[in-house]
């Protein structure tokens, strides 16, 4: 598959969503039209999961993950095509923020608020609604909301129902004409600020040059695959390189995944391979 050229990356591609969201002035608006209430300011960009493979790959993400100075955590995922697994995948990070950021000598009542959200270019849910929000009760009293403190959303930018705010149903058109390749008439507010964002990553020379090393990077492991592949077998070697992915961005399968276009019928076989 060839390397999509950088010019033509829109806010779905992982590698421009990354760089645009990472940034405070981007995230903290959406966030706060998502969630209906003011953040404070953003006091910390995770840097955990960044891939630090030489010198040229430093500080490149694929997901984006912010602190709050509260020290609320948040984990934003651009997620394109079909999806599948997002309920435990949602689980893991919401693992991985708790264990992350409770410190060794604090209590369990020391975890932070978190929340977890997914950006679908489809209908994860096939409702039609632009936002889907876990919302835990209690069964047989569901007049009393089970509080842990973990947060889930899953938005589809291919919504029917508008059941959000004005600035996050904007957002999402413009995801979903990016991917999609349609037009859209950016003007002012929010989605222009995000335009803008878009166009500087675009035009910086030394952003680019990471965005190649990076996508020939995953090019050369899908390519030794399939060459290694017709000596050892293919699925042997592809396992190994969806081990190593997941270790070195420290990324759960599914993710893992996606980067390798695995074929949504063969995930089973490999989550077993990896479970056993």
């Amino acid at each position: 598959m060839a390397i999509k050229p950088f010019h033509e990356l829109t806010l779905a591609d992982d590698f421009m969503f990354g760089e645009v969201m990472r940034r405070p002035e981007n995230a903290k608006p959406f966030l706060e039209a998502l969630l209906g209430k003011k953040i404070g300011s953003i006091t910390a960009i995770d840097k955990q999961k960044e891939l630090t493979d030489g010198a040229a790959l430093h500080g490149v993400r694929l997901d984006v993950c912010l602190e709050d100075e509260s020290r609320t955590q948040y984990d934003v995922e651009m997620q394109t095509g079909a999806s599948y697994g997002l309920e435990k995948r949602i689980r893991y990070y919401q693992s991985s923020i708790d264990r992350r950021t409770l410190k060794s000598a604090e209590s369990y009542r020391e975890l932070r608020q978190s929340f977890v959200i997914f950006i679908c270019t489809d209908d994860y849910y096939k409702r039609g609604l632009a936002v889907y929000r876990r919302r835990s009760v209690i069964e047989g009293a569901e007049d009393i909301a089970y509080d842990d403190g973990s947060h889930a959303y899953i938005l589809n930018a291919s919504f029917t129902e508008g059941n959000s705010s004005a600035e996050v149903l904007d957002f999402l058109r413009y995801i979903d004409a990016g991917y999609r390749g349609r037009p859209l008439d950016v003007r002012s507010g929010y989605v222009a600020q995000i335009e803008q964002a878009v166009e500087a990553v675009k035009t910086d020379e030394e952003m680019e040059g990471t965005y190649m090393t990076l996508a020939m990077k995953l090019q050369d492991m899908k390519w030794e695959g399939r060459q290694e592949g017709r000596q050892e077998g293919e699925e042997s070697k592809l396992f190994a390189n969806l081990k190593a992915l997941m270790e070195n961005l420290d990324i759960p399968a599914d993710k893992a995944m996606d980067l390798l276009n695995v074929p949504a019928s063969d995930r089973p076989k490999y989550r077993k391979m990896l479970d056993e």
